[in-house]
């Protein structure tokens, strides 16, 4: 007589229960870590692209400003200098106040850094109505407005047209403007691409 096969019980045993739940904890593992890195991804790409932004809104205001760069002249103890003035720190000239219509009015600006008492630099810029030749340059009075706060590195240089070499002084007395400026800035994230201004009233 043949002994009846014994059937194997319906579900599933220990053994089997243990392999499973470890291969769900593994795939479940890795799409926490797949999420995290996505997330990671995101947050990245929010900040490059913030930061491409302040690039790009910097550039534009700057050369907006220097595209209407006005040859005016003002009385500077007793002599006759040029309203255009700069150095490794900041810039100064004259452009009208907003760049088209005829709303606004010439207005001098002054792009330099604003150091705070923490330590922390921004790159502001100030704005006082032209108001002629021997206006006093009241910086106190001033509109003030931040152009990209907590700077790093900020470096002018102004090129001269004749020779083709960068200074990072232009004085005021040289009655011409720099062919070109080139400013060198940076933020927390490390320096940005040079931005480079050419300056039409210059040709």
């Amino acid at each position: 007589m043949r002994h009846p096969r014994r059937r194997r019980p319906f579900g599933f045993t220990l053994l089997e229960l243990l392999i499973a739940l470890a291969i769900t904890a593994a795939v479940v593992t890795l799409m926490f870590a797949g999420f995290a890195l996505i997330g990671k991804s995101q947050a990245r790409n929010q900040l490059l692209m913030e930061r491409s932004e302040h690039m790009l809104v910097v550039s534009q205001w700057l050369g907006r400003k220097f595209d209407g760069l006005r040859l005016l002249g003002r009385t500077d103890a007793a002599q006759s200098v040029l309203f255009f003035n700069g150095n490794a720190a900041g810039v100064l000239w004259v452009a009208p106040l907003p760049e088209r219509g005829d709303g606004g009015g010439l207005y001098v600006f002054r792009a330099s850094p604003l150091r705070h008492e923490g330590g922390s630099i921004d790159l502001v810029v100030e704005a006082l109505p032209y108001d002629g030749g021997s206006m006093s340059l009241d910086w106190g009075v001033a509109l003030r407005e931040t152009l990209l706060a907590d700077v790093r590195t900020l470096q002018w240089y102004y090129q001269d047209g004749r020779t083709a070499a960068w200074t990072r002084t232009w004085e005021s007395t040289r009655k011409e403007f720099p062919a070109r400026i080139r400013l060198e800035i940076g933020d927390e994230r490390g320096d940005w691409p040079p931005l480079v201004f050419a300056l039409a009233r210059a040709r």
